[in-house]
């Protein structure tokens, strides 16, 4: 009876702990740790999208829950073989190669690409299909880790928008819509991006995901219910904005702000939550039972596993060094590169004598130039900001005017230079308290080269900060009030930029 009994053990437990599945788990404990530790930079930024993006807080759940989800499925994973998969590793290349590419053109969504899928590629290398398909779901369930989806922030607008027309039209209030703002007797409302309901849409679709596999077993089940999932908060967060305006029609805007400020956070996305959940709980399904034990799998040597192993940590290492040391050598490089003067007249205007200081108050300036010419009542205004190793330096256009005070209200392109190649895009800005107008041109530099693309600068910059270079970028801004044509402008920028460029050799 006591063998039979050690047999049957034997039996359900076939991939007990022996020596070479002990290597697979220090291997991939070591590899995960590198991750963790060489990318940490990486998935801070990660979890700082997560925490200051209101639509992705729920990641913050993601990675425990894909843990638990891999905990219970202790006893089926004792049942299948663990092997070693070498394929895995060009998965695992292909991965930290897009991360490095990522990085060094600062691409976020490549980066957090990357840093999610490497686990599934890292399950896959250490222990075989078996085991990844036994942990397929908690593996895949990582793609709600990475933050995806604004694109749909427009389209819910609209969606939500005319949803709320339609009900109220039906409820017999007078409305009228144009876009997403929405006219009726007692206000005009706007439906904002704040109240495009993508918060509830991406978690709920994300509940419902995890709620179908959890308690359905067949697939028409399960893809009713995450269909049902994406539909509801669609609908619900439609009503929200419905039941908002007419409270504000029947009782007043004070109660509609109020009533709309207390029910649009976390509260009614739980009331939602548990709805669906008890409208679904009547069709749950039992659980499958865990497979049959593998049987005649010939183990993996241990000899494999540290070969696998080895080369995993290789490639996780690597991509991280490669572009800490590219890093210093490029911030060297630029440490070196004096900042370029600018013109002390362009237009025939006289640069005023107060003006050409040189500061870094932008965030991730190297430097900032600053000058104007002519009448001080209506200067022309030259600004050249050079960017650091790491900056986006197409973001610090952004940061040169103020988007609350000024306007876009128009937008071409201007050529000027020798032969025409200066690539200025041109700006049309209308102060909102003035009305008054103002042109803005800039240009973006990169090495000797002026252009309009920031892909191709982007492109540009990491060719050169993989390699342990620096190449030289730059904004070029040119700014004037209405009185200065787009080519008087351009003719400036022009002659800006051949001193520039003369000042940096």
């Amino acid at each position: 009876m006591r063998t039979s009994m050690e047999s049957s053990s034997a039996t359900e437990v076939p991939y007990a702990d022996t020596p070479w599945q002990r290597t697979l788990h220090i291997g991939f404990g070591l590899c995960a740790l590198a991750m963790v530790g060489l990318y940490a930079g990486s998935y801070i930024g990660l979890a700082e999208i997560w925490a200051h993006t209101g639509t992705f807080q729920y990641a913050f759940l993601i990675f425990p829950i894909c843990l638990v989800l891999a905990w219970s499925r202790r006893a089926w994973l004792a049942r299948v073989a663990a092997r070693p998969r070498p394929v895995g590793l060009v998965a695992l290349f292909g991965l930290l190669g897009l991360w490095l590419a990522g990085a060094v053109a600062q691409i976020n969504i490549a980066q957090h690409i990357a840093l999610v899928l490497v686990w599934p590629a890292l399950v896959y290398t250490f222990y075989g299909p078996r085991v990844a398909g036994v942990l397929a779901f908690a593996l895949g369930y990582l793609l709600f880790a990475i933050p995806f989806g604004n694109f749909m922030v427009g389209p819910l607008q609209t969606v939500t928008a005319h949803f709320a027309v339609a009900v109220l039209k039906i409820s017999g209030v007078p409305v009228l819509m144009d876009g997403h703002y929405i006219d009726t007797p007692a206000s005009a409302w706007h439906v904002a991006e704040a109240c495009s309901g993508i918060k509830f849409f991406v978690a709920l679709t994300a509940f419902g995901v995890l709620y179908a596999h959890l308690f359905y077993t067949r697939w028409r089940r399960r893809l009713a219910f995450v269909v049902i999932a994406m539909i509801v908060p669609i609908v619900a967060n439609g009503l929200r904005v419905y039941f908002t305006i007419l409270i504000g029609e029947t009782f007043g805007m004070h109660y509609a702000t109020g009533t709309d400020h207390m029910i649009f956070g976390w509260q009614f996305f739980g009331a939602v939550l548990i709805l669906l959940f008890l409208a679904g709980w009547p069709w749950h399904e039992a659980p499958p039972s865990p497979p049959t034990p593998d049987r005649g799998v010939a183990p993996a040597t241990k000899g494999r596993a540290l070969t696998v192993g080895g080369a995993a940590l290789a490639i996780i290492v690597v991509p991280a060094a490669w572009f800490a040391a590219s890093g210093l050598l490029a911030q060297r490089a630029v440490a070196e590169q004096a900042a370029p003067p600018l013109p002390a007249r362009v237009a025939g205007l006289a640069r005023q004598a107060d003006s050409g200081s040189t500061t870094t108050q932008l965030a991730g300036a190297a430097s900032h130039q600053t000058a104007r010419y002519g009448d001080p009542s209506a200067a022309l205004r030259i600004d050249y900001v050079t960017g650091g190793v790491d900056a986006d330096i197409t973001s610090l256009l952004q940061r040169l005017f103020d988007p609350a005070q000024w306007q876009q209200v128009g937008a071409g392109r201007a050529m000027s230079g020798p032969d025409a190649r200066i690539p200025f895009t041109v700006l049309s800005l209308r102060d909102r308290q003035t009305g008054a107008v103002r042109r803005l041109l800039y240009v973006f530099r990169v090495g000797d080269e002026w252009t309009a693309s920031p892909e191709h600068l982007k492109r540009r910059q990491a060719l050169a900060r993989l390699g342990g270079r620096a190449v030289p970028t730059g904004l070029l801004v040119i700014s004037g009030p209405d009185s200065f044509s787009s080519a008087a402008l351009a003719a400036a920028g022009a002659q800006s930029a051949g001193v520039i460029r003369d000042g940096s050799r």
